[in-house]
This record gives structure tokens, sequence and C-alpha cells, in this order.
């Protein structure tokens, strides 16, 4: 076996740092927050026994280290000569630097720590592997996982002052052209980037509705605005279709040719060229998809982060959906709801890290059926309370038609202009099969965002051409005609 390179080491600033300590223990209150005993590295043995009797020390009483405590400590822990005894002491006091330099030493001894646990790591994974390895995808996502964690640890830095952080927000405002412009990424709805300013990096968005309601289609369209209106990458995690089944319903939403036609092939000639049209467009748009079926976490965290070290102005992360998501093989139905509080957490955390927003979509629970109006509320999330905790932003998804075409009765009424309900409902023509060919068999879908974190909550409408898996803004006069039906006794729903 090839020889093992020894592990870094600073005993330098070790000293540097000790020494700092008991010299001017008032600034050493960072050291303390930051490092532990096994942060020093026992090339000289000495000097995490002097950190832990000084570490005792600040914790009895901040106030009290100096020379002689620190010695009467280590007398008392019976580590007076394993430490060096005070001839040690005072050499440490000579390698004292000056404080305002100490944060510097600090990290610089936390640093060689974190490298030094992440070479044993990288050891053990090779020792492990030595053994044997009867799961390769198992050994190499929690190998991943172990080594996330501890790079992780090098993730810290020091608190800002409110002068700093009010001069980066005074350098934003200033910096900002036009209040109408989106200050995050754009999502294709007219109303929705009203609400939202367009999705902010950092943000967890959750994207919930009953089966077959649209949510997926959803989804796509709102991963494929963002890449062609911005020409940023946008990853899209697909658990549940695979990606030609998804990259189909992309083109029919882009073509305005029927799924049924382009899945059978069944095109006439008309069809063929939008559909080829659609196809180059796609083609020059930065999407990038991920078929895994059920895919665990931790394969979702490594391959978003892959691409983001590839892209570093990847614009968006979408993820379909949450359900499908497991953090490892083993299924314990009972744990399921701590599963995915722990899950949406770390689709949290990555969104965080990668300063990225992340839309995860997610199915709510059967509760909503029960209920008259069929109308969904932030309790019906599925699985964890956890969910709504987490996320930024939530959008429950409504569509009336899906109730009334799988024979459930809905009663009318629901969240409308100051929580007054609405019996009665004008009645809607009805499309013929002909007609409903021609316009994709459109839906009214009413899309509530029920939490947003920064900005505004309520409702507003968008047009499901079911056909075609596609979204658009009603045209305003849709919208004056929708309005003016509801205010005379139209339909439930959600409203502003």
């Amino acid at each position: 076996m090839a020889q093992r390179i020894e592990l870094p080491s600073n005993v330098e600033a070790e000293r540097a740092v000790l020494g700092s300590i008991i010299n001017f223990p008032d600034d050493s209150d960072e050291a303390f927050s930051l490092l532990k005993e096994e942060d020093f590295s026992g090339v000289d043995p000495r000097n995490p026994l002097v950190f832990r009797a000084l570490n005792l020390l600040h914790k009895q009483n901040p106030n009290s280290i100096d020379p002689e405590t620190l010695h009467g400590m280590l007398v008392n822990l019976n580590l007076d000569k394993p430490a060096g005894g005070s001839e040690y002491l005072f050499e440490l006091i000579s390698h004292a630097i000056n404080p305002d330099n100490i944060s510097y030493y600090i990290n610089m001894v936390h640093e060689q720590a974190v490298l030094r646990r992440l070479l044993l790591q990288c050891r053990q994974i090779e020792d492990t592997y030595a053994k044997g390895v009867s799961d390769i995808g198992q050994f190499i996502l929690k190998s991943n996982e172990e080594i996330a964690n501890i790079a992780q640890q090098r993730h810290v830095q020091s608190m800002l002052s409110a002068k700093d952080v009010a001069e980066a927000v005074s350098t934003r405002i200033a910096n900002s052209r036009n209040p109408s412009e989106m200050t995050g990424v754009r999502t294709g709805y007219r109303r929705l980037d009203m609400k939202t300013h367009g999705w902010q990096k950092g943000d967890l968005i959750i994207l919930a509705a009953r089966p077959s309601v649209g949510k997926t289609a959803f989804g796509l369209n709102l991963a494929y605005n963002a890449a062609h209106m911005i020409n940023k990458p946008v990853a899209f995690f697909s658990l549940e279709m695979s990606s030609e089944l998804i990259m189909s319903r992309l083109i029919a939403s882009r073509s305005y040719v029927s799924n049924e036609h382009i899945t059978t092939g069944m095109l006439d000639n008309h069809e063929k060229v939008k559909v080829a049209s659609a196809i180059e467009e796609i083609s020059n748009t930065p999407l990038y998809f991920d078929d895994t079926p059920n895919c665990r976490l931790g394969d979702i965290l490594s391959k978003a982060r892959k691409l983001k070290n590839a892209h570093e102005d990847l614009s968006l992360i979408v993820i379909d959906y949450l359900g499908r998501i497991r953090y490892s093989d083993r299924v314990d139905f009972n744990a399921r709801q701590q599963e995915v509080a722990y899950i949406s957490g770390e689709l949290k955390t990555l969104a965080r890290n990668l300063e990225v927003p992340v839309i995860c979509l997610s199915q709510l629970n059967r509760n909503v059926d029960k209920a008259e109006n069929k109308i969904p509320s932030l309790a019906d999330l599925r699985e964890s309370g956890a969910i709504e905790q987490d996320a930024d932003i939530v959008m429950l998804m409504y569509r009336e038609d899906y109730y009334t075409d799988i024979g459930l009765s809905v009663k009318k009424g629901g969240w409308k202009n100051g929580g007054k309900e609405q019996e009665e409902e004008q009645p809607k023509p009805k499309l013929s099969d002909e007609e409903k060919a021609k316009t994709g068999d459109v839906s009214d879908v009413t899309i509530s965002i029920a939490k947003n974190r920064n900005g505004q909550i309520g409702s507003f409408h968008l047009l499901f051409q079911k056909a075609f898996s596609r979204f658009d803004d009603p045209s305003p006069e849709y919208e004056q005609k929708q309005a003016a039906l509801r205010s005379g006794g139209g339909s439930g729903g959600f409203e502003d």
C-alpha cells in the first residue's frame, strides 16, 4: 500500500492563538466560540492540553485567565507536566500576537483541523472499501454525505454589525433602477411576478396540489420560463416521469400541438413544422434534466452542487416532487414525517448555500377532497408541518373542473373578498369537443400564495390548456369578465 501523506497542521498558529488568549483574554471570545480541543493537531501534544485548561477557566470566569490561574488549573487537572509546566506557558506568551490579527490565526487553526478531518474521513472511506462494499450506490451516497458534513464546517463567518448590513441594503436600494423591475428570477406570469418580485436567491418555494391538477405542468412551465427569459441555467429533477415524457410535454407547451399527437407521432404537416420549431427553441435553452426515479436526497444535493460548480449562474432548481424523495432505502412509514421534515430542511439549506431559489412540488392530502368547497389550505400540506415552516413561499393550486371531472360535487363559495362566501354560480359556457381540441381544453386554475415570507399573499388566475400542458396569463378582458361573474355569484375559489 502506498505511504499515506502526513496530516496537515500549523503548530506556530496554534501557539500564537494560545499565547494571545493568555495575554489578551478580553479578546479571546472568538477563539472559544470557534475552536475545540481537538482542533489543535497534537503535533505538539502540549497545545490541546493548554487549550483544555483555558477553556475550563473561560467557562468558569472569563476574567480569571492569566498565567497563574492557568498554571493552577493544569495542576488541578494533573496536566502540569504533560502540558510543559510554567516554562511552556511563558514560551506561549512570547508567541502572542496583536489582538487585531488573532482572527486570522484562529481561522488558520480551524481550517487545518477541518482539512485533517476530511483527509481522515477519506482514509476511513478507503478502509471501508478495502473490506468490501455490497451496495456501491449506498456506499457512495454515505461517503458523499460524510464529506459534505465536514466541508460545511468551514462555512463560518463573523457576525456583521448593524452598520455593515445597513450599508449593504443602502447600496442595493441605490442600485435599484425601477421599482417595477424584478429583483429575482422572473416567473413568466404577471400576477405572480407582482406578488413575489421573481424567485429570490436562497428561497425554498413549495407548489402544492392534489394529483392531476397540473402541478408538474406548472412546475415545468416555471422552469422553462426562467431559463428562456433570462438565458441562465435551470435544473429540473423529475422523480416520477422520464426526461423524454417531460420533454414531450414541454414541446407541446411551446408548439401548441397536443400531447396526444406528439406521443403517438400522428402529426400533420403544419404540426410537424410547429414541433420542429419548438424543439429548436428548447434546444437553445439552458435547461438540465435529471430523471432518476425515487431519487435519494443525497443524490439531489450532490447533483445540484455539481451543476452549480459547472455553472455559477445557475438560476433555479425545480424538483418534482417531494413525496418521491427518500433519505435512504430503508422504508419506515411511521418515521416518514420526520424524514420529510429533514428533507425540507436540507432543501432550504441547499437553496441558501447555493444562493439559488428551489421550487419543490408537493401533494396535498386527501382532506381537501372531503371539504365541501374543495379549497386547500396550508394545513393540507401532506406528510409534515415542517414543509410550511421551512418554505419561504407556499403556493396552492385549485382547479374546479378537476373535481367535476372525477364526479365530486363542489359547494360554491370560499375565500372571497374579505372572506364572504357566495353560494350561487352563473352558468359557464361549455365547449364542444372540437372547440376543446382547438383551445387545448382550457381550465381556469387558481393559484393561491398562502405563505410569502417576504412579500404579498393572495391569489390570481391562470389559464391551463391541458392538451398542451401550458399555463398562460388570462387576458385583461377575461379577468374582467370572470370578476363580474364572481361578484354576481360566481364559482368559488380563493380571491384577494
